[in-house]
Parts: structure tokens; C-alpha cells; sequence
């Protein structure tokens, strides 16, 4: 896999680090343009790149807290076709609770599944253990 120019890949972080500040402090329409800056900035294919898993999912988490729920589960949809997507139980955690919020109820079923699988028990904890509850039934 081809790494970044170190400028490109500074520039793409500076903006990460002003989305994260700006998501702490709960603005979030002002975390999702830094986060749109930094995915603007990823070379095509954005797939290839390691950095764009981050990207994806940070837009994911994002369009989640502004209950943006279709645009949250492209972003995470897109996350897992990233290197090492696939095998991130995070991104299959807000993969299926963005199924789960747009009522595609078999589709959250697999992903908090993998989700499961991946991480266990422990990444349903605190706010998320009602998508636990969820899938309970099916361990």
C-alpha cells in the first residue's frame, strides 16, 4: 500500500483533530465540514488508503449524532471497504445501529452480529447495550 506525502497526510490530520474538538464540544455541524475537508483531500481510489478508514468512520459517528441515519450508514458502509474495514468491530457496531435506526432490522441483526464476533460483549457497553438486547436472542 502506497503511504501519503507527509504535507497531505498533515493537512488531512489537522483536519481530524478540528472535527474531533469540534465533536467534544458537541458541534457537530462544524465537526462534519472539518471531516468532509479531510475526506475531500484523500486521493482516489479513497478505498486505498489507510487514513480513509478513520475519515469514514469519524463522518459515520458524526451523521449518527446529527441522527443523520441514511448518510451515517454510507459512511460506515464505505469504512468497510477500507484496509482493515472489515475486521473493525466499531464499524460494524455503528454499521448495524444505523440499520437498526432506518428500520433494515435483518441487516442490523448481521452487523451488530460481526460486531459481537469481532469484540464480544464489551463493545455493547454503556449507551449501546439496547443493540446488545437486540441480538441477544441470536447468541
Amino acid at each position: 500500500m502506497e503511504t501519503l506525502p507527509d504535507d497531505l497526510y498533515d493537512a488531512i490530520m489537522l483536519d481530524m483533530n478540528d472535527g474531533d474538538n469540534a465533536m467534544e464540544a458537541e458541534s457537530y455541524d462544524a465537526a462534519l465540514q472539518f471531516y468532509q475537508q479531510a475526506l475531500e483531500k484523500i486521493p482516489e481510489s479513497k478505498y486505498d488508503w489507510e487514513i480513509s478508514l478513520h475519515v469514514f468512520t469519524a463522518l459515520g459517528d458524526i451523521c449518527f449524532n446529527l441522527k443523520d441515519f441514511e448518510s451515517a450508514n454510507y459512511y460506515y458502509n464505505q469504512a468497510l471497504q477500507c484496509p482493515d474495514g472489515l475486521g473493525n468491530g466499531y464499524i460494524w457496531l455503528g454499521l448495524g445501529q444505523s440499520y437498526l435506526e432506518i428500520d433494515e432490522t435483518d441487516k442490523a441483526k448481521n452487523a451488530l452480529m460481526s460486531a459481537y464476533m469481532l469484540e464480544g460483549e464489551e463493545i455493547f457497553e454503556g449507551d449501546n447495550s439496547a443493540y446488545f438486547q437486540f441480538i441477544e436472542d441470536l447468541i
